[in-house]
């Protein structure tokens, strides 16, 4: 068939516009499947399954429509149907009509769809907490505009140099480095950012490094609407770094009409090629790879090596070996631990009011079971920086207990860094503790919105729902988790409440077999929701022999509250050396 013809009999068999009208009506169906998965809670793989399915029926319906017709008397096979122009204009009619309202429903259904996901996220960028602020700003991360462009560590770190100077200001509000530099290379107005992160400015700019010379040209701008209030461009010596980081800082505090904190200016500034050295360590950590990590450890110790007095330096060693030890497991844990403390240490002598060197002094005394001494130092990193959002969300986790005190430090991390989304799972965690169920299944939904398909959170709502006592709910987010070990976890206390003993045995002697040794913590939280106290117990006290990293947040899981009574517990917590204000009391 030449390919002429070939072409007049795919119109007068229809395929084309059958094609067309097909993609129209799969467009459709993906619209009605998107609002309806996420409002009755069904499983995201139904829309994958379905997308896949509607993908193979294509071809098979081109050849659908190549073979057969539909006629005023039925299906028949087209060979086998007289042609007639009049019906097939009809037919054509019809099809053009079909595929425009069809299309026009799409259409309609996307929109619908788009405006309800802006208004959840809306509702998510809106959350008010307390504490608010006359002024605020967030410090966006600088361009590099260096000639080959391969000073991004240096322009980073400068813009974040910055940030934390105007973060010692009490009255100013100032977004964390997460949030306000989640937004490079996105092509967004200062007003659409302004709105996002609740601040009345950015602060933006470049820098250009060339040798021994930079280019810094910062610029403050008004979100409301978008007007420059402040800008300036400085050509210095790099040996004049500091100098003028500390003024960009100043010039921003003047427009505020408030004051920069005194405290940086009794410290010397350290030698220039250590300081480069320590940003280019720090941009490997980010990078939060194996590699990275050994890296940015190589650099910063080399830094060192040339300025031992620079605080900052010591802290980033501390915080690389607690992070290649914890995430990595590089090196000696113990040795690593113990390096990871004499730095964290050398940078509080150089730096008595680091907040981020008491912070994660108290992170290397947690983990290694200096509990009443991490909890004093990490009192201190919250008094010397009450608007880090990181040493926030960081000393809610260690709150040992506390859930209340838990809540308030999220809250207010949330303040500063509204985009960091891992705390709205958190702050629905503490609520679970707490018996909050309605205020935890609200910030689960939340977490979910941005992270649809992470792990763990299906094993959460299925707690929540257990708690609140739907138990066939409970199951159906049991049985989406992803995750091998909260999947079976999971699944030991649905069926277990749900009265299904035998499958429920078989999963116990199945998580028994696979973690009993390894996660004795887990075990006794299993036990305890079966009543079975005295092997809890026993369990209990092989996770504070082995030191299981997960009793001290496992203490506060609800399955316990019944066994506080029990002389045995506050035996156990005697042996823990919990600080004072711990949440873990009998009475």
């Amino acid at each position: 068939m030449k390919l002429n013809n070939y072409f007049k009999e795919l119109q007068r068999r229809h395929v084309v516009k059958a094609g067309i009208a097909y993609l129209v009506i799969s467009w459709l169906l993906t619209q009605v499947l998107s609002i309806l998965i996420p409002v009755f809670e069904m499983p995201t793989s139904i829309l994958k399954s379905a997308i896949i399915v509607m993908a193979i029926g294509f071809p098979l319906w081109l050849i659908f429509a190549w073979i057969y017709d539909f006629t005023p008397d039925g299906l028949q096979k087209t060979d086998d149907v007289e042609y007639d122009s009049k019906i097939h204009a009809k037919k054509n009619v019809k099809l053009n009509r079909f595929i425009i309202g069809s299309l026009s429903m799409a259409i309609i259904l996307l929109v619908v769809n788009q405006v309800r996901m802006k208004n959840q996220m809306t509702e998510i960028k809106s959350i008010k907490v307390s504490g608010e602020f006359d002024s605020s700003i967030a410090v966006m991360a600088f361009a590099d505009r260096s000639p080959k462009k391969d000073h991004e560590y240096f322009s980073d770190g400068i813009s974040e140099e910055i940030l934390n100077i105007l973060v010692g200001i009490p009255d100013l509000k100032v977004i964390s480095r997460t949030s306000s530099f989640s937004y490079k290379g996105k092509d967004l107005t200062a007003t659409e950012i302004g709105e996002e992160l609740k601040v009345s400015h950015i602060l933006e700019g470049s820098i250009r490094k060339a040798g021994n010379m930079v280019r810094i040209t910062a610029q403050l701008i008004n979100t409301s609407d978008g007007s420059q209030e402040w800008s300036q461009t400085f050509d210095r010596n790099l040996d004049s770094i500091f100098k003028i980081q500390d003024e960009i800082a100043q010039k921003v505090s003047d427009q505020f009409r408030v004051s920069v904190k005194g405290d940086s200016e009794e410290l010397s500034p350290p030698d220039t090629e250590a300081y480069n050295l320590y940003l280019e360590a720090r941009h490997l950590k980010r990078q939060n790879t194996k590699e990275g990590l050994i890296s940015a450890e190589e650099k910063v110790k080399q830094s060192i090596a040339i300025d031992s007095t620079y605080s900052n330096s010591w802290d980033l060693l501390a915080s690389i070996h607690v992070t290649g030890t914890h995430n990595f497991s590089i090196g000696d844990s113990n040795q690593k631990f113990s390096d990871g403390l004499k730095a964290a240490k050398k940078a509080i002598e150089f730096d008595p009011n680091s907040a981020d060197a008491y912070a994660t002094l108290a992170s290397l005394q947690n983990h290694t079971w200096n509990f009443e001494a991490s909890a004093r130092n990490m009192e201190k990193a919250v008094e010397l920086g009450p608007n880090k959002a990181l040493i926030l969300g960081t000393a809610a986790l260690y709150s040992y207990g506390n859930l209340d005190k838990g809540v308030d430090l999220i809250k207010s991390a949330i303040k500063f860094d509204p985009l960091v989304y891992i705390n709205y799972y958190n702050l629905g965690f503490h609520y679970y503790r707490m018996n909050r169920l309605e205020e935890a299944q609200e910030y689960f939904d939340k977490f979910s919105l941005y992270y649809p398909n992470s792990q763990i959170v299906h094993y959460m709502k299925g707690m929540v729902h257990l708690a609140k006592g739907e138990k066939e709910e409970a199951l159906k987010e049991i049985e989406q988790e992803t995750h091998e070990f909260f999947s079976l976890y999971g699944k030991n206390f649905v069926l277990f409440a749900l009265g299904r003993t035998e499958e429920c045995d078989v999963a116990l002697s199945d998580f028994l077999k696979k973690y009993s040794e390894s996660d004795p913590a887990n075990t006794a939280d299993l036990y305890a929701f079966r009543g079975d106290y005295d092997t809890s117990f026993m369990y209990l006290n092989k996770a504070l022999e082995i030191k299981d990293p997960v009793l001290l947040e496992a203490l506060s899981y609800p399955s316990f509250k019944p066994m506080r009574n029990d002389p045995r517990w506050d035996m156990l917590i005697a042996k823990i050396n919990l600080p004072e204000d711990h949440g873990y009391s009998s009475r």
